[in-house]
């Protein structure tokens, strides 16, 4: 009896002994593990960010030039490189919509960038955007010709609505518009591909139209040298003449 109680302290002893060891183990790894990470991230924040990768669907934008900027501009220090100010730069370019940018590790800057899609010019200086919005960009860039249409400040979604419906109802009728201008009276006037003008007035801007549609088969008997149709009567239409300037009532 006497030897088994002598043995239960020993054997008690050692295992507070083996523990007290595998903690002191387990606390100098833990503490090297912490210094080998630190040591990794400091070195990661050296390297620097050696490409960047562009994306989106470019027609006005010359993507090859826009990649070489940023890649001048922000290929650096992974971990110092801002993307707030990267897209605040893309936002001042010309043509740019919309951009997201994000950090791919271990050394990519992702870049996806939408272009403006203009679809008129605007007071001959500006243009617009599928959504009636205003932007500045090189006119003389643009790879197709567009509509210009003309307002007052703040009327950009009306012109752009009325031009819609307009177009709409004269491509029916193998009609192209070129140009369309509202008043600070809030009248409407459009030019025609041909160089034909249409005086439409603030009221019933669709039915004068489609009056216009449908006299034009007789007009076209007498269309050499007409200049302006003026619709903004409640019978009938008047005709300018580009030869003689005089107008004639139907």
């Amino acid at each position: 009896m006497a030897e088994q109680v002598s043995a239960a302290p020993t054997k008690s002893r050692a295992e507070f002994i083996a523990g007290v060891v595998f903690f002191a183990c387990s606390l100098i790894f833990l503490m090297y593990l912490i210094a080998t990470l630190k040591n990794w991230v400091q070195d990661q924040q050296s390297a620097p960010i050696s490409q960047v990768k562009l994306y989106g669907k470019f027609q006005q934008l010359d993507a090859a030039e826009l990649q070489q900027r940023l890649q001048q501009e922000y290929v650096g220090n992974f971990f110092r490189v801002n993307v707030d100010q990267v897209q605040q730069f893309l936002q001042l370019q010309p043509w740019v919509y919309q951009s997201a940018v994000r950090k791919l590790w271990p050394d990519t800057l992702v870049v996806v960038v939408t272009e403006q899609q203009p679809v008129a010019v605007w007071n001959g200086d500006q243009l617009l955007n599928d959504k009636g919005q205003v932007f500045t960009a090189p006119i003389q860039q643009l790879a197709t010709t567009l509509p210009w249409l003309h307002g007052p400040q703040g009327a950009e979604q009306d012109a752009l609505n009325m031009f819609s419906k307009m177009q709409q109802l004269l491509t029916l009728h193998q009609f192209q518009v070129r140009k369309v201008w509202l008043t600070e009276r809030f009248a409407w006037r459009l030019e025609l591909a041909d160089g034909l003008s249409l005086q439409l007035g603030r009221e019933d801007t669709l039915k004068r139209l489609q009056r216009f549609i449908e006299l034009y088969p007789q007009m076209q008997q007498h269309q050499a040298g007409m200049a302006e149709v003026d619709l903004r009567y409640d019978t009938g239409i008047a005709v300018r003449y580009a030869v003689t300037d005089t107008k004639r009532k139907t």
